[in-house]
């Protein structure tokens, strides 16, 4: 390997979140794949313009959740990008040609051409043979082989999470697990069998990345072990260890002239190896650095690539034509030096013990050797570069910083594991939780594994709360910006967006991260099913600062065209009583099944101020009260909220189409879906009256008219149906309920989320109380659009649930 040390060439900024998956498809065509966290994924290849890389394809995953990997494979002479998303689907997506230009900003954006939907978790690593076949990957432990995108056969071999898959020819396949273990196995793809040929040992951790050597003799490891490992196929140890990294281990990458390998991780380094020594690390300015690629470069020496949280893909040459400019190079070193270490990356400091600058004139002893010194009073790490003989600074070294490392528990990644004392005597029990998660959801997955009471539901959430430093109205912690949920921007603006998908509250319980467990608590479950589902669904996600500032601003401009509609000092003193609400932590709030919260705002001035603003105008009064339909029992026990809500949008009026009318009628379909988040609002929008009207003015709406609120209509619905289950519905209410199920199951023919919650309402309605006094008619027109959609569509999930209702006795 060459002794050149490789430099900064540009970086590529497409992505607006971790880029969890590089994946250069050729060692001689010019092309780069990327999987964000962002929902979407990229094709990048060289510019005609400049020395950097255009977008050539951006694409969005079916259900615009994280994309955890990606690949390319050939189908019938047709070029396919590939997609795994954290809810377990493998979809494809047709490239267009090299020579194609960048899309406009503008353009549409492309639907897939295959969505396969077999795996249960998050499908987070890929492959493809040279013969067209594709392997997947999941948490949920399994590998599939895909062949002419069908199922082909599924390995069942690890114990936890599969974290990565490499095909071996057309029959053999290497398999790497959290369970610490890699697998070889022999694929019989025409009888759908395989056979494990080798165990390799020799990690201590979760195996994280696997990449081939390029004689066909071995391959590369890398795991949370924090080492490298070499192996040969026809021995199950490690023929050679290499040792560097300070942290996890996420990704490998072979050089394809047998040379070496690079290396990312936890520990914010890209790192290159021969096959004995490490050659050269390479700092950067964030800590996890997920995944990592050698892509050509046209010229000798090909580019080697990182990719990292900070939503950034950055590449590294040694052609000194392709490097940045000295000015580029310089901003990227000061930004490297003024990182922030923890003390978990370095180890604990003693600020006493520790040398002066002059130690910096001593030589390292290896590239990456990390020294400390005190400068000033200050602790700043330097870092040895063994190509340019120099100690570079990587940071400073703080006590702490902002975000806390990934966890695994059982293979799979969490950004806290609690250890919960339940009984003296007994060993603590593991709570794995991501700030992602709907706090109540984790809680009763937990409280079901271990066969607790749910009665400690309440106690858990507590504990989750408390711990995690509180989490405001279902959004995550860790000092993410705001983005706001209408427009993707840092704006708050209210415009709706039909590519901004909706928050869930924290993952969604039927798709996402939360997925909805199959297994509910004891009590409700109903064998090998899905129904009933208990979980109400919300739309919680608000920057509280975002919607004061624009109410003020609106109140200005009212003052001056209309004072007498401008805010009285009553309604002033209410709306600061509302944001200190809105903005206090999750475990100050009060209980969602308290009956009397004893909250200091009035609902009824709130109310008044929402309904006399101007139409125009009062997008971001109906925002906050979507917010105090999820988290306010008061707001809840309000009597006239949900008739508020429809008159504040015009629902109760003909529908003239403007963005205003658009906005607030979103916001206050949210507004009534998060009713069902309190006891007290569960009653309100449930009696009788109140229901009669929300469903009729639903139900009487033409269908095409709503857009992309279609989903949060067919939310309030499954909530409706939830509590249809209790004794909570009014029984001459029902039929109205089941029409707007019908209405959506007939005439919605794309949308697979919202088909999917309109089926779960109404399998929740055939096993409630109320199934025995419905329109038989009625239900089966709907049993028949469900299982038409599901057979059209494809989907899994679907499917299983088209089949469980199609069994029900009704």
């Amino acid at each position: 390997m060459s002794t050149s040390p490789y430099q900064l060439a540009f970086a590529l900024h497409g992505h607006a979140a971790d880029v969890r998956n590089l994946c250069s498809p050729s060692p001689d065509i010019p092309l780069l794949l990327s999987a964000s966290r962002d929902g979407s994924a990229i094709v990048w290849g060289p510019s005609s313009k400049s020395k950097e890389w255009d977008v050539k394809l951006r694409v969005e995953g079916p259900e615009k959740r994280f994309v955890s990997c990606v690949g390319l494979t050939r189908w019938n002479g047709q070029a396919f990008l590939l997609l795994g998303s954290q809810s377990g689907i493998l979809s494809s997506y047709t490239l267009p040609s090299p020579d194609s230009p960048p899309p406009a900003d503008d353009a549409p954006l492309e639907e897939p051409y295959h969505t396969l939907v077999e795996h249960r978790q998050n499908l987070c690593c890929l492959d493809t043979s040279k013969g067209g076949l594709i392997a997947t990957g999941s948490w949920d432990k399994t590998v599939i082989v895909w062949k002419d995108f069908k199922k082909a056969l599924a390995i069942e071999g690890h114990e936890q999470a599969i974290w990565a898959v490499k095909f071996v020819g057309e029959d053999r396949l290497l398999t790497a697990s959290a369970d610490k273990q890699i697998i070889l196995h022999s694929l019989d793809v025409s009888s759908g069998r395989s056979t494990p040929l080798q165990t390799y040992t020799g990690h201590t951790e979760p195996v994280r990345g696997l990449s081939l050597k390029p004689d066909g003799t071995g391959f590369w490891s890398c795991a949370n072990d924090g080492n490298i490992n070499i192996y040969s196929f026809d021995r199950p140890a490690p023929i050679r260890t290499l040792a560097g990294h300070t942290s996890f281990v996420y990704s490998i990458s072979a050089f394809p002239d047998g040379s070496g390998a690079i290396s990312t991780g936890e520990d914010g380094t890209l790192r290159v190896w021969s096959e004995t020594e490490l050659v050269q690390t390479i700092p950067h300015t964030s800590n996890s650095l997920w995944s990592c690629a050698i892509v050509p470069s046209g010229l000798a020496s090909p580019y080697i690539a990182s990719s990292s949280s900070d939503s950034n893909i950055r590449f590294f040459t040694k052609e000194e034509r392709l490097t940045a400019s000295a000015e580029e190079r310089a901003e990227w070193d000061k930004e490297v030096s003024g990182r922030q270490l923890d003390k978990s990356q370095v180890g604990d400091v003693k600020q006493s013990d520790l040398p002066g600058i002059e130690a910096l004139g001593r030589e390292g002893k290896k590239d990456g050797q990390v020294l400390m010194i005190k400068n000033n009073g200050v602790v700043e790490a330097y870092q040895w570069s063994q190509p340019s003989s120099t100690w570079q600074q990587i940071g400073q070294v703080v006590d702490a910083i902002g975000q806390g490392r990934k966890q695994l528990y059982e293979g799979q990644e969490y950004d806290y594991v609690f250890d919960v004392d339940v009984s003296e005597g007994m060993p603590p029990l593991k709570l794995p939780y991501n700030v992602s998660e709907n706090p109540w959801i984790a809680a009763q997955k937990f409280l079901n594994k271990y066969e607790l009471p749910s009665s400690y539901c309440e106690q858990v959430v507590e504990f989750i709360q408390k711990n995690t430093n509180g989490v405001t109205l279902g959004q995550g912690g860790g000092g993410n910006e705001y983005v706001d949920p209408f427009t993707g921007g840092s704006r708050y603006t209210g415009a709706t967006s039909a590519n901004a998908g909706p928050s869930y509250g924290g993952g969604d319980p039927y798709t996402g991260s939360g997925a909805y467990s199959s297994t509910p608590a004891p009590p409700a479950q109903r064998p090998n099913g899905i129904l009933p589902v208990k979980t109400y669904l919300s739309f919680k996600q608000m920057n509280v600062n975002a919607a004061k500032g624009k109410i003020t601003q609106l109140n200005d401009e009212i003052k001056s065209s209309n004072p007498e509609l401008a805010i009285t000092d009553e309604e002033e003193k209410t709306l600061n009583e509302i944001y200190a609400l809105l903005s206090s932590p999750a475990v100050s709030l009060p209980s969602p099944e308290t009956k009397d919260s004893k909250e200091r705002y009035d609902p009824a001035v709130f109310l008044g101020l929402v309904s006399k603003w101007p139409e125009d105008k009062r997008f971001p009064l109906i925002d906050l009260a979507r917010c105090l339909a999820a988290i306010s029992p008061l707001f809840g026990s309000t009597p006239s909220v949900p008739q508020v809500l429809i008159e504040a949008c015009g629902l109760n009026t003909p529908w003239q189409s403007s963005k205003s009318r658009e906005t607030n009628t979103l916001l206050s379909l949210r507004g009534l879906a998060n009713l069902f988040s309190t006891a007290n609002g569960r009653s309100t929008i449930s009696n009788s009256e109140n229901a009669q009207s929300v469903l009729g003015v639903l139900s009487g709406f033409e269908w095409a008219d709503w857009g992309n609120r279609k989903v949060v209509v067919s939310t309030i619905a499954l909530n409706y149906s939830i509590v249809a289950l209790s004794s909570g519905f009014p029984f001459r209410v029902a039929g109205d309920l089941l029409n707007l199920i019908v209405k959506i199951l007939q005439n919605e023919k794309d949308d697979v989320e919202t088909i999917y919650r309109a089926s779960v309402a109404l399998g929740n309605l055939l096993v409630s109380p109320l199934a025995g006094n419905l329109q038989v008619g009625l239900i089966q027109e709907a049993k028949t659009s469900i299982i038409s959609f599901a057979s059209a569509k494809g989907e899994k999930r679907l499917k299983d649930l088209a089949k469980e209702i199609e069994g029900l006795g009704v």
